[in-house]
């Protein structure tokens, strides 16, 4: 956790660190030494930690990367990420004055619009449009079509939604949706700091979700396949559905010869590995599997990729954090280091890696395009209109 570890796989640690003047509390070291210090009372409580507490990605870097780890399990000794979302959370709930207010505003929004964007729940249907989907809770259907709210509330993202639910159809899933009434999964309140709220939203959505007699919720958000596969074990009712991201589902469908692609788009593409089904969830093969399989699309690997695949600067809140800028930053050293590699555009399966990965690549003299990995599948099946 040091951030020293440098090799030709792995170019830095932390993108906090690399894109600031890289001092101590930056990073993990410096974090878990905040830790240390205010439990033993070594250190006062102080806007200034505050700060320091939330920028960070929360991508877990430092832990894949760093050498102390169980050696039955494999797993890091210290997490870190646990040890972030715990400082925030005593923070937001002893010393909200110090939380920035877009934080706290975030959180009003989910307890008033079950969203955390501050839009009408209604919002969240409008990419259904005249699209006759089923209603999950009007007809029980055995996959449960999960968008969460970033794709399915922005006016930029929700196509992504619109086009995944038109390739379950030409597969002949028998798939269903909540629409407006589909629940926040609670995986941002959890991150910047708001335990409770988050334990509250798992309760009432698993209680939701086993209601519906659904045997699958197919999600297409990491963040929301992350907090529904994992996260959910904390709660005290077990969620019987299981939970699957889209990229673990269109494999299966595809060797099932249930998706046929037609067409053929030359493109040599990168993907970028999104933390949460990264780092947090092991899925790394399944998204290439399904770009190998495309007539004319070439994967090219970059320099950091899969399990050192630097983040793309959105997670843990980092679009919030200084209007966004610092993770707009990280996220151009992600963009940058495909075009060093010959991509022609990059590819990811997360809403928030797509968002703050096209905002970055805008800032950049020769920016290439990002995609949604729905975005490609959809074109290779000739379902473009």
């Amino acid at each position: 956790m040091c951030g020293n570890k440098v090799t030709a796989g792995i170019p830095y640690i932390c993108p906090v660190r690399e894109a600031t003047p890289g001092f101590d509390h930056f990073y993990a070291r410096g974090k878990t030494v905040i830790a240390q210090g205010l439990l033993e009372g070594e250190i006062e409580p102080s806007p200034e930690l505050t700060e320091a507490l939330y920028s960070c990605t929360l991508c877990g870097n430092c832990m894949t990367q760093c050498g102390s780890v169980n050696q039955e399990t494999g797993e890091a000794l210290v997490n870190t990420t646990d040890i972030v979302e715990a400082l925030r959370a005593d923070f937001l709930q002893n010393h909200p004055q110090w939380v920035d207010p877009a934080y706290r505003s975030l959180l009003s929004s989910t307890r008033q619009y079950n969203n955390p964007w501050g839009l009408p729940r209604t919002a969240k249907e409008k990419w259904a449009t005249k699209m006759q989907l089923k209603d999950a809770q009007k007809e029980p259907a055995p996959v449960l079509l999960f968008t969460g709210c970033t794709m399915a509330s922005s006016q930029e993202l929700s196509p992504r939604a619109r086009k995944a639910a038109e390739i379950m159809n030409a597969a002949q899933v028998d798939f269903a949706i909540l629409g407006k009434d589909e629940p926040c999964c609670g995986s941002v309140q959890k991150r910047i700091g708001d335990v409770e709220l988050a334990r509250e939203m798992m309760e009432e959505n698993i209680t939701v979700f086993n209601s519906l007699g659904c045997e699958m919720i197919i999600t297409l958000c990491a963040g929301c396949a992350n907090m529904l596969k994992n996260d959910y074990k904390q709660a005290k009712t077990k969620l019987k559905p299981k939970v699957l991201h889209i990229v673990e589902f269109l494999p299966k469908l595809i060797a099932e010869g249930k998706l046929q692609f037609k067409n053929k788009h030359p493109l040599k593409v990168a993907y970028h590995d999104p933390c949460h089904l990264g780092r947090h969830m092991g899925i790394y093969n399944e998204p290439r599997a399904i770009l190998d399989g495309l007539p004319g699309v070439n994967v090219i690997e970059r320099q950091a990729t899969k399990e050192n695949t630097i983040c793309c600067g959105a997670g843990g809140g980092m679009r919030i954090y200084e209007s966004g800028s610092l993770a707009e930053k990280i996220g151009q050293t992600a963009v940058a280091s495909a075009i060093e590699v010959g991509a022609q555009a990059l590819v990811t399966a997360c809403p928030f890696c797509e968002m703050n990965l096209e905002a970055a690549a805008g800032n950049l003299n020769n920016p290439i395009p990002v995609y949604d990995i729905i975005d490609l599948v959809y074109a290779g099946l000739g379902l473009l209109k």
